[in-house]
């Protein structure tokens, strides 16, 4: 398991400051991509003109404001020291006694293994009786990514599906999301997932192909898609949460006003009684940390909490509604808070970087190319009543945190909430070389690309363009640009 130190600890890194250098990197507004990875092989990024120091320049986009490559620490105030075997699920340094009460028992919330109704452990019980997982860290690991794809077509738990169609609209049967476990030997499953590898065609990249097995054979999906959803490194999400709405409106534009191509825009979603601004998930369908979990407990591990009361069922499975419950709801609001609590205080690891002239020249790429168009480099938070040390923080997650239309390449046929199936939230970057150092690390939202090549190659839509300036790149320019990547 992870994180089981002693309850009271919390982990200190030293902050370190890269020296100032001066302000020349350009930074592009126009052609963006999505660019959800940077690991695996990339021997495809090897062309004739590798080692060529007098490589022409990349082609550019037409508007490259400059930004600054000061750099400060990636984190802000939540930044720790990027060494050590478990990079991920550190607390930030420096947090007060007085914050504590949350956070420690948050933690241990997040680490424990939760078990059905009536089993002897009031406090964890009601999980179930359909899930994906029994624990947090079952699909979410302090290392980075858990392992997908196992030998003979096999998928781990690091790895759920949704459901749906280009209307919204759920499976009758199964619902929004399939549930491949259950809590006991006479209750089935939904059913099962395999994966098949499939190699690259023409201008298609290498991918992955699921199928589905149900459990009833009378409850086919029909015409009702299933799309994957690997579970992503957990780093410095309480600072995501705190980027200010109005931050989110002024960086959308989603008429395309500046003809620049790019064409994000705000995922509203319903919390509660209000209209908030979804940033949190693969379509941005939640609107903040706390109903982030609340949505995971419900969807992967059938926990009800005051956000989401009813069971992951539909009026179709009756077993959800006569099974016994953990209490009403199973997990309690300060249960619920605790573990945001602990998620609020997830720290950063600092950039690795071996050669600061190296990394800002792969700086200057990423914005030269177009990335940073969606991949905003900085963002600052806003005040935080709760955790004032993640208060008006410079940071650099690389997201707008907007959706973005990405091609029929990326089309998953599942619409979410106000979010067409061919648009995705930008994922945030940092720490993403981290994930990349695991050979068997896994990337965009179902993991179908094992390669930074692969990831790019599948992008369209409004990324079209950036990507066609990324292949037009020399092999020393892609290898720079990575170096970049692996580094932030």
């Amino acid at each position: 398991m992870f994180l089981r130190s002693n309850s009271s600890t919390i982990s200190n890194y030293s902050l370190y400051t890269l020296p100032p250098i001066i302000r020349n990197t350009l930074l592009s507004v126009s052609i963006a991509l999505l660019l959800t990875a940077c690991g695996g092989s990339d021997d495809s990024n090897n062309s004739s003109n590798d080692g060529d120091t007098n490589a022409p320049n990349p082609p550019t986009t037409p508007d490259t404001p400059e930004i600054d490559t000061n750099w400060q620490p990636a984190g802000g105030s939540a930044t720790i020291a990027a060494s050590g075997s478990q990079p991920f699920l550190q607390i930030m340094p420096n947090l007060p006694s007085s914050a504590l009460g949350g956070v420690s028992p948050g933690r241990e919330l997040f680490i424990t293994e939760w078990t059905p109704a009536n089993e002897g452990r009031v406090l964890f019980d009601g999980v179930g009786p359909l899930l994906n997982a029994n624990a947090c860290t079952q699909c979410h690991s302090a290392e980075g990514r858990k392992p997908i794809y196992a030998a003979n077509g096999q998928l781990s738990d690091a790895i759920l599906f949704r459901l749906g169609n280009k209307q919204g609209l759920p499976h009758a049967y199964y619902g929004e999301q399939m549930q491949h476990q259950s809590i006991a030997t006479s209750i089935n499953p939904e059913g099962s997932m395999r994966y098949a590898a499939m190699p690259s065609q023409n201008d298609k990249p290498a991918g992955i192909q699921f199928s589905f097995t149900p459990t009833d054979l009378n409850q086919p999906l029909g015409n009702t898609a299933i799309s994957g959803r690997i579970s992503p490194q957990l780093v410095g999400m309480g600072l995501l949460d705190l980027i200010p709405e109005a931050n989110i409106i002024a960086a959308a534009d989603p008429d395309d006003n500046n003809q620049d191509g790019i064409s994000g825009r705000v995922h509203w979603v319903q919390d509660g009684k209000q209209q908030r601004i979804g940033r949190f998930g693969w379509k941005a369908i939640n609107s903040s940390l706390r109903t982030q979990n609340a949505n995971a407990m419900s969807q992967d591990m059938g926990l009800t909490t005051s956000v989401f009361m009813d069971p992951n069922c539909t009026v179709n499975q009756p077993i959800c509604w006569t099974a016994a419950n953990g209490g009403s709801p199973e997990v309690s609001d300060s249960s619920l808070d605790a573990v945001t609590d602990f998620m609020t205080a997830l720290a950063v690891p600092e950039r690795r970087i071996d050669d600061l002239s190296d990394f800002n020249k792969g700086a200057q790429l990423f914005a030269q190319v177009g990335c940073a168009g969606c991949h905003t480099p900085k963002q600052k938070t806003g005040n935080s009543e709760r955790f004032p040390l993640l208060s008006q923080q410079n940071i650099y997650p690389y997201t707008d945190l907007l959706l973005h239309d990405m091609g029929a390449g990326l089309d998953d046929s599942v619409k979410e909430k106000n979010a067409e199936s061919f648009e995705w939230r930008t994922p945030p970057l940092w720490g993403i070389g981290i994930v990349a150092r695991d050979p068997e690390a896994r990337f965009l939202h179902d993991g179908r690309a094992s390669s930074l090549t692969e990831a790019i190659l599948w992008h369209g839509g409004e990324a079209e363009s950036t990507k066609t300036r990324f292949t037009q790149l020399s092999g020393t320019q892609k290898q720079t640009l990575m170096t970049f990547l692996k580094g932030i």
